[in-house]
Parts: structure tokens; C-alpha cells; sequence
């Protein structure tokens, strides 16, 4: 008998679990009918800023030469918006190699060798690679040919085969990348401690907000930065700046893939991106907007960013959730508040679940992951944009009441970052806000009203933090 009802037991078992996985499929169903709504009969368009759209900013930065005389009609204009899209979106490539020799740096699931310190130690001073970092280029390179379970490592060899890189050359032309890598990092730290010695206060907020205007396009991402906005929109809420359920729409502008880009970030892990759920939760934890109504549309140049998002999207409507890895390197001496955001991270949009283990070759991370919910995923939308050339068409009603873009805009010069100002307010509702976490340029849209700057620290020191700005639509 006890089998019988071990039997049925597990029938019943069975069809609750059908009746959920319906639930599931007919909550996908409603959300999918939802956000067809959002972006009802006129469906968003990506197209390039006209010239009358880009005329302001090109008036503010006639003295400098930048504009003004250079675009004296439409069609000027619209060959310069045109070659520097191909300029720009022609970095990715090197941002993508970039990514690559971080990867060298700091990887673990190739090799058991130790990872190094940062870039500028893997090379002397007059830039040859040290013995560490010729092995580790070595390791990746052996690494490469089985490269069938890992993700970051099919992505390196599909690049270095579509650049059409020889076998027998991989490993001189990771040598090279990784050189080049060391050198632009140490000019742009001698940049910035030469920023630091100018009398005028501002010029090391200058130079950090238009550091790499000239660097590849880097893919990187990371989770602190999300706590800094979530920071700062929690004080604008306490002082009256933004009111409670007053976001329906958020826009992150490149959002990143979390690829092994920097000290802190790892690779034993898949890819995953974190600012589009970090920012739907953050608009939720304050009461700004409920989880549950708020879409999230991402735009970002780069197609494995695109593509990742879009496929997480499909798997969400799929009923399938999304799982985000959180690393702490407990070293890094992170603030209690920076450790309190790490730890409830998820909280509104998922259930916490056992992180992936941590490699023996990587020390002193501590772990969490969350499993996020598959109509949060399905929430998300991703458009390839450049923001700088290029605007979104959103229908009056629908556009966006809070505009990200952590990391981005750092990417360009002070005219380029005024262009993406206007683009921005072109798809912001009004009195919506947008925040970004280094300075931007005073001239700008007058669309856009500047509210303030936050420093907000990561460490108890505050030594290591982010400056974020934050505007207003008017």
C-alpha cells in the first residue's frame, strides 16, 4: 500500500507541477500582451539625429570649433552623424580585443596560474611582457582549440578567426594586444595624475569624464555602480526631487556584459548582464514604479551585448528564469552599505540560489546568485543604438521616466557626450530623469535641467566610488 500511495503521491506531484508551469505560461502570456500594449501600433524606431534635433548643441560648441562652420546644412550634417557612427562602432573590435587580453590577465577557467595584479605589472617599463604574463598568454592560446564549454573562450576564438588570425599567429597577436592594452593603461593613469596636479578643481573630473574617448569599446560591467544610482535615487526621493510610482519605463544605456574586464571580475561563470535587473529593482525597492508594470528597454552598439539580452528576454516569455553570479572580493574592503546592496540584491525580483563554486586559483571571493524570475526577464527589450548619432522615435505616452548610462559616456569627447545629451532628452518624458556616474559637459540641451552631483563611496575610505550626475526633462 505504501507504494500505491508513494505512487499516487507522485502523480499529484506531477500535476501540480504542470499547473504551475500553465501559471507560469499564462503569466508569460499576460506580460507578452502587456508590453505590446507599452509599444502599442507605433512601434519604437532607431534612426540618426536630424540636423534641426542636433542644431542646439551645435550652436554651443561653434567657439570651439567643433561645430557651427563645419555643418552648414542638413546634408553635412548628416555625413559627418554617419562616418563617425562607422568611426565609433569600427572600436568595438578593439574594445573587443581589449576584453580578450583582460581576459589573459585575469581568467581562471583556462589555467591554474595565478592571476595578475593589474595590467601595468604584466609588462617592464619599457613594455616588454614579464615571464607571468608570456605564460599566461601561452596558456590561452593552448586553451583556445578546446574551447567547446567555454563561453568566453568560443567567443576569443570566433573574434581572432573572423579578423582572419592564422593558428600559428594567435599567440604573437595576443602578445601584441596585451602590450598595447598596458600602454594606453599607464597613459591613461599618467593622464589622469597630471589632471590632478592643475590648479583648476575641475580638471580631474574633466579628464576622468572624457578618459576614453579614443579606447575601444569595452563590453564590461560591473554590480557596484548600480548601487551608487540606486543611492543617489533613493536621496533625490528623500529631498522631493522624484515622487513615489512615477516610473514605467527605464532606458540603460549600454548595459554591459560582466566578460572579466577589470581586477574584480571573473570568468569561471557564463556571461550575464546586471544593470537592466539592477535598475528594475532599484525603481521597485523605492517605490518609484511597481516590478511588475515597469518595462526595460537596453540600447547598446555591441551584438553580443544585443543578442544576449534579447535571447534572455525570449527564454523569460519561454517561462525560463535568469541567474546572476555575484563575486565580492572581500579584500576590496567594500563599505557596509556596498556589501548590504550585494547582499539583498535580488531580493524584489528572484530567490537566492547556491552560487557556482570558486575556482582554487581565484582567493578571498566570497559568493551569492540569484535566480531572477522569468517576467522580469521577459521585460527586458534590446535596440542597437548609438547615442551619441542616433535616437529612438517613442511614441508620445511611452517614453522613458528614468535613463541610465554608467561607463558609457566616458567613451567620448565633451561635443560627442552634448549630442548624446540631446538624443537622451529626445526620449525622456518630462520630468523624467537621467543619471550617469562621471561629469558631463555644462553646455547641453536645455531640455535637460542638471540637479546635482553624488559622490558616493564604495569604500569606508572613500577612496574607491562613483560622482553621479543626475538630470531632469523639463
Amino acid at each position: 500500500m505504501r507504494a500505491g500511495w508513494e505512487f499516487l503521491s507522485s502523480i499529484k506531484s506531477g500535476v501540480k507541477s504542470v499547473v504551475k508551469l500553465r501559471r507560469a505560461a499564462f503569466a508569460c502570456l499576460v506580460l507578452s500582451v502587456f508590453l505590446n500594449t507599452v509599444f502599442s501600433a507605433t512601434e519604437p524606431v532607431v534612426r540618426f539625429l536630424r540636423f534641426e534635433e542636433a542644431a542646439e548643441t551645435l550652436k554651443l560648441f561653434a567657439d570651439a570649433g567643433l561645430s557651427g562652420g563645419d555643418f552648414k546644412d542638413a546634408a553635412a550634417w548628416n555625413d559627418w552623424a554617419r562616418a563617425r557612427d562607422a568611426e565609433v562602432r569600427g572600436r568595438i573590435d578593439r574594445g573587443v580585443e581589449d576584453s580578450i587580453s583582460n581576459l589573459i590577465l585575469y581568467g581562471a577557467s583556462y589555467t591554474n596560474l595565478p592571476r595578475l595584479e593589474n595590467a601595468e605589472s604584466a609588462a617592464s617599463e619599457t613594455g616588454e611582457l614579464k615571464p607571468a604574463a608570456l605564460a599566461r598568454v601561452h596558456a590561452f592560446a593552448v586553451a583556445l582549440p578546446n574551447a567547446a564549454r567555454n563561453e568566453r573562450l568560443r567567443f576569443a576564438r570566433d573574434f581572432l578567426e573572423r579578423k582572419g588570425i592564422a593558428k600559428d599567429s594567435v599567440e604573437a597577436k595576443l602578445q601584441e594586444n596585451l602590450r598595447r592594452l598596458i600602454a594606453e593603461q599607464r597613459a591613461y593613469q599618467e593622464k589622469l595624475k597630471e589632471s590632478e596636479k592643475a590648479a583648476d578643481p575641475g580638471a580631474a573630473l574633466l579628464a576622468r569624464g572624457t578618459l576614453f574617448q579614443d579606447r575601444g569599446l569595452s563590453v564590461d560591467t560591473s554590480l557596484l555602480p548600480n548601487y551608487a544610482l540606486e543611492d543617489t535615487l533613493r536621496t533625490m526621493l528623500r529631498k522631493g526631487a522624484i515622487k513615489p510610482g512615477t516610473m514605467r519605463r527605464i532606458l540603460v544605456i549600454g548595459p554591459g556584459l560582466d566578460f572579466t574586464d577589470k581586477r574584480d571580475g571573473y570568468d569561471f561563470y557564463p556571461l550575464q548582464t546586471i544593470q537592466p535587473f539592477a535598475m528594475l529593482e532599484t525603481v521597485a525597492r523605492l517605490g518609484l514604479g511597481k516590478a511588475e508594470e515597469i518595462s526595460v528597454v537596453t540600447a547598446d552598439l555591441n551584438a553580443a551585448v544585443n543578442t544576449h539580452v534579447g535571447r534572455l528576454a525570449q527564454r523569460g516569455r519561454a517561462g525560463q528564469p535568469y541567474t546572476v553570479q555575484l563575486p565580492r572580493l572581500v579584500s576590496a574592503e567594500w563599505s557596509p552599505e556596498a556589501v548590504a546592496y550585494w547582499q539583498k540584491f535580488g531580493e524584489f525580483l528572484g530567490t537566492p540560489v547556491k552560487p557556482l563554486p570558486v575556482p582554487a586559483s581565484v582567493s578571498d571571493v566570497t559568493m551569492r546568485a540569484v535566480t531572477v524570475r522569468p517576467r522580469y526577464a521577459a521585460q527586458m527589450r534590446a535596440f542597437d543604438m548609438n547615442v551619441v548619432t542616433q535616437t529612438i522615435d517613442v511614441p508620445e505616452g511611452q517614453r522613458f521616466d528614468l535613463v541610465v548610462a554608467t561607463n558609457v559616456l566616458v567613451y567620448y569627447d565633451l561635443f560627442q557626450q552634448a549630442l548624446a545629451m540631446g538624443s537622451i532628452a529626445h526620449m525622456m518624458s518630462h520630468r523624467g530623469i537621467f543619471l550617469a556616474n562621471h561629469a558631463l559637459p555644462a553646455q547641453h540641451a536645455e531640455a535637460l535641467e542638471y540637479l546635482g552631483r553624488r559622490t558616493v563611496g564604495y569604500t569606508p575610505s572613500g577612496e574607491y566610488g562613483d560622482d553621479v550626475v543626475a538630470y531632469r526633462r523639463r
